[in-house]
Parts: C-alpha cells; structure tokens; sequence
C-alpha cells in the first residue's frame, strides 16, 4: 500500500484531536468552578466559561441520555468505517469525515463518563441575531470545521469528490495513448497450442 494510502495517519491525526479535546476539559474541570468565566481577549470577546451540557450542539436537549450516548458511539464506529473507505481511494473528504469522528468520540466520552459535555470556549456574538455564541469545546469545534470544509468541497471542489481517483483502473481493462478502454483478452489454450508458422 503506498503512503497516501495509509489509513493510520488519519486514525492518529483524530486520536491527537480527542486527546487535546480530552485534556482541556480535564484541565478546566481541574481549575474552574461550574459556571465561573475569565475573560482571555477583551472584557467579553473570548472568555473561558465551564458549563456542562447534557443535550447535545446548541444546548438542545434530547430525551433519553442512554439514547444518545449510544447513538454517539455508533456515529463513531460507522465514521470510522467510511474514513476507512475514503482514504483507501483517496477521496478529499477524508479531511471533514476525520474531523466529525475526533469530535463524535470526543463528546461521546464525557457523556459516557460523565452523562454531560463539559464545555468552555465562550464567544460574544453580534447582538442581532444572538447575544453570545452557545459555549462549546474542542470537539465542537471539529464538528464545526468539519461541516464548513465538506461544503467547500461539495460546492467548489464536486468533481474531485465525485469521481474516483485517476490511479484506480478497472481490473482487465488498460487505456491507450488516444484514452479510450482496451479490454484484455485471455489467450485461449488452442493459441498457447497452436505451433508458430513457418517463416522460411
């Protein structure tokens, strides 16, 4: 398998995004009260906030967090699945799908753990369409970047998601100089018989 085939590099670049997800919740559950804020840029443009969240993006709520735990967890294993898949040919959106499955395990283990989703990021908002934006965390992120990436490559980039990579060929087909599909024919056991004619 070549190297751009190599699924493990994807595997470990999501690995790294849930532990940095995973360390900056321990370290804001180590450090910070529930619901106390510190202002990082500006009075209010970027504070850091430690609420828990036990819906799901926004703050909505679900019914049933056993339900959503195990939706959370088979969303993980299918998006590992289809990273699979899409690095094994090449496909572009092995980025996006990379990042929703970083951010699918990362909230998926504070819900298993802890039955809520610490969150922590706090952003002001312009004021008429919200006061602030929902808080969220690292994996939110990933989920986020993920969506705006996979519609840039929908919208800009159709046909190099669409179609297959130019290194995969069809098994018992080769093309020739003008492009067009040869098929190869197997020799028949009366032509590997069959003696050679005589040229004298």
């Amino acid at each position: 398998m070549s190297s751009s085939r190599a699924v493990w590099p994807w595997y470990t670049g999501a690995a790294l995004l849930i532990v940095l997800d995973q360390v900056t919740k321990i370290l804001v559950r180590l450090n910070f009260d529930l619901h106390e804020s510190l202002a990082l840029i500006g009075k209010d443009l970027v504070r850091l906030t430690y609420v828990l969240n036990p819906g799901i993006a926004f703050g909505f709520r679900v019914p049933g967090p056993t339900l959503l735990i195990i939706f959370g967890w088979v969303a993980a294993a299918i998006l590992a699945a289809y990273l699979f898949l899409l690095v094994r040919r090449g496909d572009p959106l092995r980025w996006p799908v990379t990042l929703f499955l970083a951010g699918a395990v990362g909230n998926s283990i504070d819900r298993a753990l802890f039955g809520q989703v610490t969150d922590f990021v706090d952003v002001d908002f312009p004021n008429f369409i919200m006061e602030r934006w929902p808080v969220f965390n690292v994996a939110d992120s990933c989920v986020s970047i993920g969506i705006v990436w996979m519609l840039v490559l929908m919208l800009f980039f159709h046909r190099h998601v669409a179609e297959p990579s130019h290194s995969q060929t069809v098994l018992g087909e080769r093309s020739d100089p003008a492009g067009s599909r040869v098929g190869v024919h197997p020799v028949s056991g009366d032509d590997r018989t069959r003696p050679a004619a005589n040229t004298d």
